[in-house]
């Protein structure tokens, strides 16, 4: 049942209170009274059943808009951690690399929070990259040996 339907029935049900309430101002049987106060009383029940199916029915739609937001985030975050596969540096890092050009790591604990920062070179001999959010470290590079200095005579 739709929005529309609910409405016309609630619609339709209040002009039927509203006929059975003007019965009342005419003069009848007291029997004839009762049945139409029981008739008023039916209609309001059904009136009040409707309103709460109205409020169920936006309920449920509020709720279905957020599943499919919630499919359409999952879909779309799938997409993005597609474009990387998970893979152990020459530095010893476990982190994401891209399969698209240009080439690129992104860190692998923003990507828990189904995020993607790219992983800037620190340009150190330790061979560090780090994320550009949560200033983590990762060793990407093997390590540079230090080159030892030779001293020409003095």
């Amino acid at each position: 049942m739709d929005l529309v339907s609910i409405s016309a029935a609630y619609n339709g049900l209040k002009v039927a209170k509203d006929i059975f309430a003007g019965f009342n101002n005419l003069k009848v049987e007291t029997a004839t009274l009762e049945r139409i106060n029981e008739a008023v009383k039916k209609v309001g029940e059904a009136q009040d059943a409707i309103f709460m199916l109205r409020e169920e029915l936006f309920r449920l739609q509020e709720e279905n808009n957020s599943l499919k937001q919630q499919i359409n985030d999952r879909d779309s975050w799938t997409t993005v951690i597609g474009q990387y596969q998970l893979v152990a540096t020459a530095g010893g890092a476990v982190v994401f690399k891209s399969k698209e050009e240009p080439s690129h790591f992104a860190c692998p604990s923003c990507a828990q929070s189904k995020e993607i920062h790219i992983l800037q070179d620190s340009r150190v001999m330790a061979g560090t990259f780090t994320c550009t959010k949560c200033q983590a470290s990762y060793p990407v590079k093997p390590r540079e040996k230090m080159q030892p200095i030779k001293f020409q005579g003095w």
